[in-house]
């Protein structure tokens, strides 16, 4: 049986067809496949049990996780936008929680969310079409943003289905996964993602925010946030000639040199090290050269 491998990250394709090109396939990875138009049926088989099959139409979602052995049938013209995507991926930018809660799509791959949550994946998935079909500069930290926001809607999808994500004296059942998608979207301004700000901002005890966070993530704040920040760095190094200097500037760091130790102690190397092999045309300044050459001891950001 043919067995589909990824080669990055993450990648988004939109297809068009008539006859889907693959029979029943695997891939060694994620992959979610959105139904712009058209109808027709999806199946998934497992060893030892029958084929399990649905009809889809226009705006059916699905989640097949890796090693999955499934096929696509059309019976009439259909739009599909897949979004594939690495188990790590959904592990550094999401958490091992929300990668773990994806699991749960083995044999259940249909995902059906909550009417006021389709209607956010749709536009978010118009919004993923169209940067994809005219990309931008800003284009892949654009993309990387809505497809962890529909990640987080599916997650909550499967965290109803195979435990409560949060007390069932809690009441706001969404806190937790609107806590994580906010700190995403706060990662450049660490002001706000202290425990005072963010216990603030949730309406919890500041002496809370770190527990509560671990209880549902089942990772610490300090880490979550640490490494999200290094990956917000690596984005502007491979996708923007960005000096380190202003990378540290646009994301919050101190100094540019607290930014360099950070980046060393997180990768054991330095970010223009870093820049030189994962771009093939490094756009690195004096002001690189001098940040790194001269890191300082500021307080962290």
């Amino acid at each position: 049986m043919w067995k589909e491998n990824l080669y990055q990250p993450v990648e988004v394709l939109t297809r068009r067809h008539t006859k889907f090109p693959i029979d029943e396939h695997q891939h060694s990875f994620y992959e979610m496949v959105y139904v712009r138009e058209g109808s027709g049926t999806f199946s998934v088989r497992e060893e030892g049990c029958p084929i399990r099959q649905c009809r889809y139409r226009a705006r059916s979602l699905f989640l097949i996780p890796p090693d999955t052995t499934h096929r696509f049938t059309i019976t009439t013209c259909s739009e599909y936008v897949f979004i594939r995507f690495t188990p790590q991926y959904a592990a550094d930018y999401l958490g091992r929680r929300i990668e773990q809660a994806l699991g749960a799509s083995v044999g259940q791959c249909v995902v059906a969310l909550r009417p006021e949550d389709a209607r956010t994946a749709d536009l978010l998935f118009g919004f993923i079409e169209a940067e994809s079909a005219a990309p931008r500069e800003r284009s892949n930290p654009l993309i990387r943003a809505w497809l962890n926001s529909i990640l987080l809607l599916v997650a909550d999808h499967y965290l109803q289905q195979i435990d409560q994500a949060l007390p069932q004296t809690d009441p706001h059942p969404d806190r937790a996964l609107y806590m994580l998608q906010y700190i995403q979207q706060q990662i450049h301004r660490p002001e706000r993602l202290t425990c005072e700000a963010l216990g603030e901002t949730f309406h919890l005890a500041p002496s809370y925010v770190g527990p509560y966070f671990k209880h549902h993530f089942h990772e610490e704040l300090r880490s979550y946030i640490r490494r999200n920040r290094i990956r917000a760095v690596e984005q502007l190094l491979t996708e923007s000639p960005l000096t380190v200097k202003e990378i540290a500037a646009r994301l919050g760091f101190t100094d540019a040199g607290y930014l360099v130790k950070s980046f060393r102690t997180f990768h054991a190397m330095t970010p223009l090290e870093f820049r030189r092999q994962h771009r093939h045309t490094p756009h690195a300044g004096t002001d690189d050269a001098t940040a790194e050459s001269e890191p300082t001891t500021s307080r962290p950001a």
